[in-house]
């Protein structure tokens, strides 16, 4: 990504910036005797075309206004489509107009996303909700339809490892290599600080443009250990400080702590030290109102309540179907909408509306089954932001068609009888009433059992591949 273009540009500078890149690239075409290395000239360009074209540019250039004291960052579209055009013609010279068009089709196909529709009604419109990718890699697509954030977790890992060892493999042998006497579980970890690295400095300008609101990285702690808020502190600590040495003082990333226990200590400990966290294994309002209270008193700017949309509605699902209920299958999408609902009016509205107010932690739907788990997740409150994750496969599924995005569309109301029908699940009720459940219930909740049970699957998998 051409960073010092899309985030150092300034409004007088573009067209001069974008002419200089494409000479430049046209001259070292040229002079190339490789076709390889005429490829990499064509590939880079074709890229940042992408880049400038997509939702990449909204976060410094795009604004759809006219600046014109030639001091800020911004620039109109119109502006920007003289860029691409230029862009396009130095792309022709070199490459013909084959490889024009087919980057003209993958400009228009990110440009119809409806992922990169919503982040623009956040950045530009009514709406406040944000969303990233739920993946170990596929940040710069996402990027370029407007996602700000990434997170991942053991299972996506597993996927990604399986998918693309071709990346993977090298990366594990040159840390051993390297580092001949970790552990796997220390391997492991190495691994994870790579792949955040990564992605941390694709999301960096982001982060510095939005003062640290936006592009973070969520990494996720080992699920060995969600019950020992111990060794869950001193092993962020570590890679705190290793993530520190690479990205400087702040990184632009946030620690998954499990929704157990033990996991509101590691989220007071690590809140307290200014370090973010992204609370996961989280179903609940119980769990909602007990992390948020943790991260309020802490001094993280920015930190995250992650709900496990799917992941609860599938178990509740179940107990409507053992009670006869006839359209579980459809009354159980609507259970995190309601307790979604519930959730921010209570903990993220101000206390003027009756709400605790709490600023510091963003609501993060996040394993959604369905275009419904988004479309019921945007809101425009203003108090704070919501940010959603999505799967690739869900992405690809929300994008498929055109639709309509509603910026209230979280305030759905429930269909007639639908909470009533729902209560029917104790799972349900749990979740959904403020005193559903205890903190020392959490451990034993089955969507946490299930899902840790999961993660520490996957993750023995993992392990095993880097020992392997």
């Amino acid at each position: 990504m051409d960073t010092e273009l899309l985030f150092g540009t300034a409004i007088g500078d573009l067209p001069r910036a974008v002419t200089s890149r494409c000479e430049a690239a046209i001259q070292t075409y040229r002079r190339a005797r490789k076709e390889e290395s005429r490829e990499k000239v064509v590939g880079k360009l074709s890229d940042g075309i992408l880049d400038l074209g997509s939702g990449i540019a909204d976060w410094s250039l795009r604004t759809g206004g006219d600046c014109t004291c030639g001091e800020c960052f911004s620039v109109n579209d119109a502006t920007i489509e003289v860029a691409l055009g230029e862009m396009f013609s130095a792309l022709g010279q070199m490459a013909g107009p084959e490889q024009v068009t087919r980057v003209q089709t993958e400009l228009m196909q990110v440009r119809s996303s409806n992922l990169l529709k919503l982040a623009r009604m956040s950045l530009f419109g009514p709406a406040n909700t944000y969303w990233g990718n739920d993946y170990a890699t596929g940040l710069r697509g996402a990027m370029r339809r407007g996602g700000c954030m990434v997170t991942t977790n053991p299972v996506l890992i597993g996927i990604a490892w399986d998918t693309q060892s071709v990346i993977w493999i090298p990366m594990r042998d040159k840390i051993r290599k390297q580092h001949k006497k970790y552990t796997p579980t220390e391997l492991a970890y190495a691994i994870t600080i790579q792949v955040v690295l990564e992605n941390a400095r694709m999301l960096r300008p982001i982060f510095e443009a939005t003062c640290g609101e936006f592009g973070h990285v969520s990494l996720q702690l080992s699920p060995k250990n969600a019950f020992d808020a111990d060794v869950m502190i001193r092993e962020a600590l570590w890679v705190w400080e290793e993530l520190k040495a690479e990205l400087g003082e702040h990184p632009n990333c946030v620690f998954k702590v499990p929704g157990t226990q033990a996991g509101i200590a590691v989220a007071i400990a690590l809140t307290a030290r200014g370090i973010g966290v992204n609370v996961t294994v989280n179903f609940a309002l119980p769990q909602q109102i007990a992390f948020a209270s943790a991260i309020e008193r802490g001094r993280a700017p920015v930190s995250y309540r992650t709900q496990m949309d799917g992941r609860l509605d599938d178990p509740v699902g179940d107990e409507l179907c053992e009670a006869g209920v006839l359209d579980w299958e459809e009354v159980k999408t609507w259970a995190t909408t309601a307790i979604r609902q519930r959730e921010y009016r209570l903990l993220s509205a101000c206390t003027e509306h009756g709400g605790m107010g709490c600023k510091k932690s963003r609501p993060l739907p996040a394993s959604g089954r369905g275009p419904w788990n988004i479309t019921r997740s945007v809101h425009s409150e203003s108090e704070v932001p919501l940010v959603l994750t999505v799967f690739p496969p869900r992405q690809e599924e929300f994008d498929l068609e055109a639709r309509e995005i509603d910026p209230d569309g979280m305030w759905t109301a429930l269909p007639r009888g639908y909470l009533k029908k729902l209560q029917k699940s104790r799972l349900f009720r749990m979740a959904y009433e403020p005193d559903g459940m205890t903190v020392h219930d959490f451990d034993t909740y089955l969507p946490v059992q299930r899902t840790l049970d999961e993660f520490n699957g996957k993750y023995d998998l993992f392990l095993g591949k880097v020992a392997s």
